[in-house]
């Protein structure tokens, strides 16, 4: 987040001068105490999120491959045979929300299923043939995501 503050106080400013680059240190700073203070932020968890830059672009790696995977069975769905829609439900193993947040994003993202209700773990999705909701339970998203849970929170 440092590093997002620190970026972010270059852009507002138009410009790049040693007098910006040197004045944004303490204002990212301030931001940083700020967001440690009142924003449930700590040291912890930012080293923890640098941590985790390599599997989330590795993750988001796997998504656009899953799409493009997907993408082509929904091209032989619609071609070869009518669709034939399921709605499931799915419990998932992540903890955080935003975890789920992501796996439910995921799921949508992927052509041919759409999350339509997050409570808790458990997420219902409509997919548009039964073939697509096989494995729905253990999706690689899901397993990526739980990589990452790991090292953010031990």
């Amino acid at each position: 987040m440092a590093i997002l503050i620190y970026g972010f106080w270059l852009v507002l400013n138009g410009r790049l001068t040693g007098e910006i680059m040197l004045l944004g240190i303490p204002v990212m700073g301030i931001a940083m105490l700020f967001a440690c203070k009142f924003c449930d932020w700590s040291l912890k968890k930012e080293w923890g999120l640098y941590r985790c830059i390599p599997l989330l672009i590795a993750y988001m790696a796997v998504v656009v491959w899953e799409i493009i995977k997907a993408n082509l069975a929904l091209t032989r769905v619609v071609y070869r045979k009518q669709p034939q829609p399921v709605v499931c439900t799915v419990q998932t193993k992540l903890k955080s929300r935003m975890a789920r947040m992501l796996l439910a994003n995921s799921i949508t993202l992927t052509p041919g299923t759409i999350t339509l209700t997050l409570k808790g773990d458990e997420l219902t999705i409509h997919c548009l043939t039964p073939e697509m909701a096989e494995g729905l339970d253990q999706t690689v998203f899901e397993k990526r995501l739980q990589r990452i849970e790991e090292v953010l929170h031990g």
